[in-house]
């Protein structure tokens, strides 16, 4: 593969990755409450290539997306909740589980 071409497919494969809805992830909605993930894309590559007896070309690169935090959206109020560096995904939205659901249930509690 030609060395332009190369460039052109591994540019073309970045744009993909590093897209705003990769950053910023999709709302997921609890009743009135919109949590948003936030990650951080690192990217990393490098290609070269050669044209003489033959087109000689390679490539290699890496891509990594790391949660850091999570936008919660509850009418007026807007919080930001960051994932500290030894949290993980998954025990970060089990902490944020319970204040929702409590939330919830208040409030279900005082319309009756």
């Amino acid at each position: 593969m030609a060395i332009e071409k190369l460039a052109e497919t591994l540019l073309e494969k970045l744009r993909f990755i590093t897209k705003a809805e990769t950053v910023i992830g999709e709302p997921i909605q609890a009743g009135e409450t919109t949590v948003v993930p936030v990650s951080r894309v690192s990217v990393g590559f490098g290609f070269g290539g050669h044209q003489n007896k033959g087109d000689t070309s390679a490539s290699g690169g890496g891509a990594s997306v790391e949660p850091v935090a999570f936008l919660v959206i509850k009418g007026d109020d807007v919080r930001i909740m960051p994932i500290t560096k030894d949290s993980s995904l998954a025990s970060k939205v089990m902490e944020i589980i319970p204040d929702i659901t409590n939330k919830f249930a208040s409030k279900k509690n005082a319309d009756n």
